[in-house]
This record gives structure tokens, sequence and C-alpha cells, in this order.
């Protein structure tokens, strides 16, 4: 952010002609020059004009993202592959790839409806658990993934979503009244007490999920 902004954001919205800019990169250690890399072949002697500069910055990207920690690029690839064949990692691409490792952030309440399970039956809870539904539909997706880290202590879904999620999505009646509600990570549970009115409910879920972090026995 801070290269972004103190420079590339600087070059792409001004005049480059005159800033005796080169396409090589100087690095420094304890204060001094250290080294000059060059970001293309011969580029501490090409200058970078208003013609060029969008190549100069692909090609800062490159070192900045790339060159510069390809050894570590390298290991943790080798590291990988004696995990995974390179082979079956060439099956997906980077997307793909992401999804399988991070997991997904796409919440569908439809989805958690057809892929949950209750534990209670009284009259209360059975309010209460229409309140829920009620609260959550208004939910933006930023706070369907607190209360997914509410619940399970992880904000993402697996790629399958909440149908993959195991153990299942849990809510549970609290034997408690008025109280904020409480998780139980290692069994994706979230257990609701019973409130005087939905608006006291999403009061004390929100602060559950946006104060609590994942809420293990918040009380």
């Amino acid at each position: 952010q801070k290269l972004y902004n103190t420079k590339i954001k600087y070059i792409e919205e001004n005049d480059v002609d005159d800033m005796e800019l080169v396409f090589a990169e100087e690095e420094y250690k304890d204060g001094r020059l250290d080294r000059v890399i060059e970001l293309i072949p011969n580029g501490a002697r090409i200058a970078v004009t208003n013609i060029n500069k969008t190549h100069y910055l692909n090609a800062l990207a490159q070192f900045k993202l790339a060159r510069r920690v390809q050894e570590e690029i390298d290991a943790f690839l080798k590291g990988l592959n004696e995990l995974i064949p390179d082979n079956l990692l060439s099956i997906f691409d980077e997307n793909e790839l992401e999804l399988l490792i991070c997991g997904s952030s796409n919440y569908s309440i439809t989805e958690l409806r057809e892929n949950h399970t209750i534990s209670g039956s009284s009259a209360e809870f059975t309010q209460v658990l229409e309140w829920f539904w009620m609260i959550i539909s208004g939910f933006t997706q930023e706070d369907m993934g607190r209360l997914l880290q509410f619940t399970t202590g992880c904000s993402l879904l697996p790629p399958a979503g909440f149908a993959e999620l195991n153990p299942k999505f849990q809510i549970t009646a609290a034997p408690t009244y008025g109280v904020l509600p409480t998780a139980h990570t290692c069994f994706n549970q979230i257990c609701l007490p019973t409130y005087r009115s939905s608006e006291e409910m999403q009061q004390a879920l929100m602060i559950a999920i946006r104060e609590g972090n994942q809420g293990f026995a918040l009380v």
C-alpha cells in the first residue's frame, strides 16, 4: 500500500519524462545503497517515459511480487509438490485452487436453512428460532462471516458450502434468559437464550458476533 501511494499512483497520474527513472530498482540496507536490480535486460540504461511507463510498472510489480521472493516461492512449491503432485495441481486454475485451500465466503441463508440441525422444541425456542431467521435474513455478507466465525471458529465455508460443514451448523436452545448467545466451536453450535422481543435478540446477537470473535463460552 505504501509503495502504491508513494510511487505507483504518482507515476500513473503524472508526467514522468523528466523524472530520470530507469528500468531498475535500488535496494538499500542500513540506510545505504546495497544493490541495483535491473527490471528488464539493460534496464539501468533504459529511461522510463510516458509511453513505456505502464511496461515499467508491470516490470516493477513482477520484481516485487515474484522475482524478489523467488527462492521462497520455489521452496514453497517444492514442499507443496511433496504433498500434492504437480500433475494434480495443474488440473485447477488459480480461482479453483484458492477455493479448495481457503474455502468460500459466499454465504447463502437458503443453503443454511437446508443444512443445519436444531436442539430444542419449546414454544419459547420456536419463537427465538423464528426471530433468528428473520434477523440473519437482513445480514450483510460480512455479518454472515462473523456469525460463521462465532459459531464454528472459521469465517469461511468448505468449497461445497454449508452442506459440507462437519458437524452441521447447530442451533441450540440455551437455558438462559436475555443474555448474549454463546457458541461451542468444536461442535459448530450456537446457543440462543430466550428473549422478550426480536429487537432485544438482534442487539444481543450483533454484540456477540461482532465483539465475541469465536465466541467460545461467551456469556
